[in-house]
């Protein structure tokens, strides 16, 4: 039993002294921030604090920009839409045509969430149910294109190219719409 308690307590004393010993360590990002922060304070001046945005500022900004974090998928539609023109394989061409829906809906998406949050709480319930019956819509003009084709694989790519047409034009009507928010 002696050797146990020994044993162990050895153990805890070992831990607490390689603990205590991490101070020591290089500068690891979110590991040792206080002694780091502590060192450039001390050698540079305070930077000064960012003016902080008036409310208008937010808007035209976006509430996501305050974040510093908006994805930006206007690269990568790019990207896309030039392997979709080049690439000579229909099964690849379809593949692609359908990441460029998702994208563009995924931008829809981020800008409509975006735009809510200026809205007070009734004009975000009617954005909400005019949203939801725009998609409506846009799943009626998807089946149109879908079924006015013979062939699957043209009946697909028609539809993602309503697709593709409805959501970009629904894109443009929501940026028209952020530019009209008021803010008091």
């Amino acid at each position: 039993m002696t050797f146990r308690l020994f044993a162990r307590a050895t153990s805890l004393v070992l831990a607490t002294a390689l603990i205590s010993g991490c101070d020591t360590l290089p500068s690891i990002p979110y590991i040792n921030q206080k002694p780091a922060q502590e060192s450039s304070a001390q050698t540079a001046p305070a930077p000064a604090k960012a003016k902080p945005l008036s409310r208008s500022e937010k808007i035209a900004k976006g509430l996501s920009e305050e974040l510093d974090w908006f994805p930006n998928l206007d690269q990568p539609l790019e990207q896309l839409r030039e392997s979709y023109a080049n690439d000579p394989s229909p099964a690849k061409r379809s593949q692609t045509l359908s990441s460029i829906t998702y994208l563009y809906d995924a931008q829809l998406f981020l800008l409509f969430q975006d735009m809510l949050d200026f809205l007070p709480k009734d004009a975000r319930v009617q954005e909400l149910k005019e949203q939801n019956a725009w998609l409506d819509k846009r799943q009626q003009l998807l089946t149109q294109a879908f079924l006015r084709e013979q062939d699957k694989t043209a009946a697909r790519d028609a539809a993602s190219q309503a697709f593709i047409k409805a959501t970009r034009a629904r894109i443009d009507e929501i940026k028209a719409k952020r530019k009209l928010i008021v803010l008091q």
